[in-house]
């Protein structure tokens, strides 16, 4: 299971448009993303403005997907609240999950520990992916959630499906 599955799958359901801010863990689909023309690619410097982007893309018709690592969700916070609770612009993130259980970075456990708070808070909705062959499946439910115009979606890229992205 690759990048390339994954870009696949993101294309079958119909994005667009894909924005977010490169990190370690999502970066063979970020690398993958670059390269193809099929799904436009637009990398961010910051969080809040690859969900600002996203919302455009909302707006104007267009399915788009953000990729982040989780720690973003802290950055982009404000813009998500206003954008999506305030202007009921959602989106639908894939969020890398830097802190899980085994992380081996001490600065990455509190990722982890302030996630679920903040996706609580703002409300989003959540999925979790484990392995790639579930990914299509749950793409095509967080757009259908996505579609009722009521919720944000996030889905949380596990250890298992975020090793199946770098092929290993």
């Amino acid at each position: 299971m690759t990048a390339g599955q994954a870009y696949a799958a993101i294309a079958e359901a119909g994005v667009r448009m894909i924005t977010g801010t490169p990190d370690s863990l999502l970066n063979p689909l970020h690398r993958y993303s670059a390269a193809r023309r099929q799904i436009s690619y637009i990398p961010c410097g910051d969080e809040a403005t690859a969900v600002g982007l996203a919302s455009g893309a909302r707006l104007a018709g267009a399915r788009s997907l953000v990729l982040m690592e989780n720690s973003g969700l802290r950055r982009a916070c404000e813009t998500l609240a206003r954008l999506t609770m305030s202007h009921r612009l959602h989106m639908v993130m894939l969020l890398s999950r830097r802190g899980a259980f085994g992380e081996a970075n001490w600065w990455g456990v509190p990722h982890e520990e302030t996630m679920h708070p903040h996706l609580r808070m703002l409300p989003v909705v959540t999925a979790e992916i484990d392995g790639m062959k579930d990914f299509p499946d749950i793409l095509r439910r967080a757009y259908a959630t996505l579609d009722t115009g009521q919720r944000s979606v996030a889905l949380i890229a596990n250890p298992p499906f975020l090793a199946q992205l770098r092929g290993s």
